[in-house]
């Protein structure tokens, strides 16, 4: 008879004993939820973006923040001492670039309207009909114009 070989074949898991799958752990506090987590990173995240940007509207957006923080320190449970903490550790350059990105984009953007305000000689309110009669007229001349300035704005830089 030939040899008969017996496997035995057993089903063997290296979890945590009573965990059930797919169920994590809260990893930075007992008493503090996952919801919560999650909410203060990205408070965390929006208030070194708003504190690093630096241009007009970032009073107004850094008051509206901190109200909106101050709320939700005094009624979620352990979300002040947690966003204190992450704040002390965040990592500021990604928010800096990021900022100097949008900085520069918006006072392109501006320099640019106004540059084709000047030129166009629109100094009140004008309809769309008119400002696009203008621009259809003087076409190649505005866009070489608008061309100029941002090549100016960029070059700054």
């Amino acid at each position: 008879m030939a040899d008969r070989v017996i496997i035995n074949e057993e089903l063997a898991h290296f979890g945590v004993q009573g965990m059930r799958w797919g169920v994590r752990k809260d990893r930075d506090s007992k008493e503090v939820s996952r919801s919560t987590v999650r909410m203060v990173d990205k408070d965390v995240k929006r208030y070194s973006d708003a504190k690093m940007f630096y241009g007009k509207g970032a009073g107004t957006r850094r008051k509206l923040l901190k109200a909106e923080l101050d709320k939700k320190k005094k009624d979620i449970p352990g979300y002040e001492k947690l966003f204190n903490e992450k704040v002390t550790n965040a990592d500021y350059a990604k928010s800096a670039s990021k900022a100097k990105r949008e900085r520069t984009r918006k006072d392109t953007a501006y320099r640019t309207r106004v540059s084709v305000k000047q030129f166009v000689g629109v100094t009140g309110s004008l309809t769309v009909a008119a400002a696009s009669y203008l621009y259809y007229q003087n076409k190649n001349l505005v866009d070489s114009f608008v061309k100029d300035q941002v090549s100016k704005v960029i070059n700054k830089r």
